[in-house]
């Protein structure tokens, strides 16, 4: 009786040809960055998901997967974008407060950093006020947490005996008021300072800050 021949073992599976998975993290940060530069060249209004897509070099199908909609990327851009506006750095800061509010306001950025966050807050002043739910988005991403992360800032000096503050988020709001004042409208549209006069109102700002306007003799 012949013995039936073993059949041989099974291929394996092709490797398949395609791009690697990319992670979820990472594409975010590649569609943030796309739209930023779609926002920035149409508007809001002439923005699509299709354009959006395309910049980024993925399926509209993988956009709407991380993104709701136009307002979330809207979002994530002003979030993503906000240490342009604040840094606040994390554990103890030593540095003399006026240094440590330079660089927390970014009085340090260069001159394409500046443009950035010109272009930015442009586009925020322009969107923002013609469209309610937007206005919300980038207020709860923009002003709204830039103020809790600097209140939990100050809320650290004061602790450490640094500043004497009662309430840091009364304070927090109070100073960002005080940096951000130029910023407003006029007949061309939204007002940006320049970046001398941007360093020169905010250090004047600081030192109202830290130490009021009563004149040190009179303090004593």
């Amino acid at each position: 009786m012949t013995k039936p021949k073993t059949p041989p073992p099974a291929a394996a599976p092709a490797r398949g040809r395609g791009r690697p998975k990319v992670d979820d993290a990472t594409q975010r940060a590649r569609i943030v960055a796309a739209a930023r530069d779609v926002f920035l060249a149409g508007g809001y209004d002439a923005t699509t998901m299709d354009a959006v897509a395309q910049r980024a070099g993925v399926s509209k199908k993988t956009v709407y997967q991380l993104f709701d909609g136009k307002d979330a990327l809207f979002a994530a851009i002003v979030a993503e974008h906000r240490d342009l506006m604040l840094n606040v750095p994390e554990g103890d800061d030593d540095r003399p407060l006026d240094e440590a509010l330079a660089s927390i306001f970014r009085l340090d950025l260069d001159a394409d950093s500046e443009r950035d966050r010109n272009a930015l807050l442009r586009l925020m002043m322009l969107e923002a006020p013609q469209r309610p739910e937007l206005a919300r988005v980038v207020f709860r991403h923009g002003p709204e947490e830039s103020k809790t992360i600097l209140a939990r800032w100050l809320a650290r000096q004061a602790e450490r005996d640094r500043i004497a503050i009662a309430d840091p988020e009364r304070t927090a709001s109070l100073l960002l008021h005080m940096v951000f004042a130029p910023l407003g409208f006029d007949e061309d549209g939204p007002r940006l300072p320049g970046p001398d006069e941007r360093r020169a109102h905010a250090t004047a700002a600081f030192s109202i800050f830290l130490n009021g306007v009563v004149p040190k003799r009179r303090r004593d």
